[in-house]
């Protein structure tokens, strides 16, 4: 089952203004999962998306990047509805992984980032060093290296992004292939480059 839905397209499911009432609801929509009922599944998405969506607002304007994250939650609590546990503690959980999440992907492209944006601030100010250029040309060559010991179907998006900035819909328009494997693709890019030059920070 497919759970990516345009956000405009999504009618929130209203909670209700009692906690009791919306943890009993939420326990029985845990129950159900647990199950492998995709109905309950789609209700707690449809219910929740949109708090989630405002919530990691406040963290990141990037919609791909709460896209993603969201998607990747929601994915995981299907792929691992069985050991969901109904104690009334699932909109605190949504909102731990998702913002937990977000973090975790903010700082890996912020190692990666910061290491790029050094290094060619330095060279562009003048100021390199026989010290510092031999690290430029260092990174510049782990960069490439590790550019091409992705999968060639992974290296082939993340330099469509990086280098043609073209975006997510963009790629998956002309690869046709989904958005969500664009963004899977990149995201496992990011994670594989940051710890490849982590030497560099």
């Amino acid at each position: 089952m497919s759970i990516i839905h345009n956000l405009r397209s999504l009618e929130g499911i209203k909670l209700s203004g009692d906690k009791d009432e919306r943890i009993i609801r939420d326990n029985k929509w845990v129950r159900k999962i647990n199950d492998g009922d995709k109905s309950a599944f789609e209700a707690i998405y449809k219910c929740y998306y949109p708090q989630l969506y405002n919530f990691l607002y406040r963290y990141t304007n990037s919609e791909e990047l709460i896209e993603d994250v969201i998607q990747d939650v929601f994915y995981n609590v299907w792929q691992n509805r069985e050991n969901l546990e109904p104690r009334g503690t699932l909109k605190a959980y949504l909102f731990t992984a998702v913002r937990n999440q977000t973090f975790k992907k903010l700082n890996i492209e912020k190692k990666f980032d910061n290491n790029q944006n050094e290094f060619g601030d330095l060279e562009e100010s003048g100021r390199v060093t026989p010290e510092s250029s031999y690290q430029l040309n260092e990174l510049k060559i782990a960069y490439q290296e590790a550019v091409q010991k992705l999968p060639e179907k992974r290296r082939n998006i993340y330099l469509m992004h990086r280098q043609d900035n073209l975006t997510y819909a963009e790629i998956a328009d002309i690869l046709r292939i989904s958005i969500k494997t664009v963004e899977t693709q990149m995201s496992r890019s990011l994670k594989f480059l940051a710890i490849y030059l982590d030497k560099f920070r």
